[in-house]
């Protein structure tokens, strides 16, 4: 048989194996209603947009990476960096992106593929760069990661799939990803939360009034982080992952540093004022490198300055390393 013949003989089998996944998808005979052809996807150009000094863009690209930075001329600037070529089985061309002036701002969108497609030879890439007023505030309800830089207003990002990351942030700020990382570097403002379903934590420079930092899966490592304020309060917690945490943690505020698997590592600065609960079902505890109990399960109260403040400090499988004396690295953190 020729080469020829058998890469003909392949491609038959994939086709049969995506109208098997068409039928599949579609609950009936698929009627190869998409057909291959070749894709040379080409983003029209748009307008750069006025929208006042601190306006709401919204924005909702689930397939694409979307990145946010700041104008330099005040203006909303949009640029679709996705590059697609190569021939694919489709019934449906890839969606322009949409950009509209709201009342109040800027909506950016993508509308999703009405029918199933897959790339057979080619390749896609696909990200979009917004560019705006630093005051913005920017809400993106769906994408596949995102990095965001520079803004002064807020920020609400939600990633189906990819990793998020923040700096130079001001104001509230919530992040979430279903699987992908998330790191956040010189986040200043009232809140800070970030959730991974499926990735670690990483905050450096962080300075907030409340913090909430989970995954399910992966460790959380913060440096130089400051929970200050009227009441403070900062929850830090891993279902799967060690903890390593360096930070101040202001009084009369309300703390929880946890693991569910994982050892957990916290320096706090000399003149901390805690009333720590620290407590693990498999390990030991100890303060500045000396252990306070030889048992592999272990609950300690341990008072530092009056004690003004509450933190719950905790694993489940793990032991706890406290230090005090602001000096941590020559510890190995």
């Amino acid at each position: 048989m020729s080469r020829i013949s058998v890469v003909a003989m392949l491609v038959a089998a994939e086709l049969v194996i995506v109208g098997m996944g068409v039928y599949a998808l579609g609950g009936g005979p698929p009627a190869f209603a998409g057909s291959m052809h070749h894709v040379d996807f080409a983003a029209a150009p748009v307008e750069p947009l006025a929208a006042g000094e601190t306006p709401q863009v919204a924005i909702d690209d689930a397939a694409s990476r979307v990145r946010v930075g700041v104008s330099n001329d005040g203006l909303v600037h949009v640029r679709d960096l996705t590059q697609m070529r190569g021939t694919i089985l489709s019934s449906s061309s890839y969606p322009q992106l949409r950009v509209t002036r709201t009342f109040d701002g800027v909506r950016i969108e993508r509308a999703a593929r009405q029918r199933f497609s897959v790339d057979l030879f080619g390749f896609s890439a696909e990200a979009i760069q917004v560019d705006v007023p630093s005051g913005s505030h920017v809400q993106i309800s769906r994408c596949s990661g995102a990095d965001i830089s520079g803004i002064t207003g807020g920020v609400n990002v939600q990633s189906q799939d990819g990793h998020v990351n923040l700096s130079d942030l001001r104001g509230t700020v919530d992040a979430s990803s279903d699987d992908g990382y998330l790191t956040a570097t010189n986040v200043q403002g009232d809140r800070l939360a970030m959730e991974s379903n499926d990735g670690h934590l990483t905050l450096a420079d962080v300075s907030v009034g409340s913090l909430v930092a989970r995954t399910h899966e992966g460790r959380i490592e913060a440096n130089n982080l400051t929970i200050a304020g009227a009441r403070p309060d900062a929850t830090l917690h891993s279902d799967d992952g060690p903890l390593r945490v360096a930070g101040n943690f202001g009084p009369n505020g309300s703390y929880e540093v946890s693991t569910d698997d994982g050892s957990v590592n916290l320096r706090v600065p000399q003149g901390s004022d805690l009333a720590i609960d620290a407590s693990t079902g498999d390990g030991r505890i100890d303060v500045d490198g000396s252990s306070l109990a030889r048992d592999d399960s272990a609950r300690q109260t341990i008072r530092l300055g009056a004690g003004s403040s509450t933190m719950k400090l905790a694993t489940s499988d793990g032991s706890i390393h406290l230090y005090t004396n602001g000096d941590f690295q020559s510890h190995g953190f």
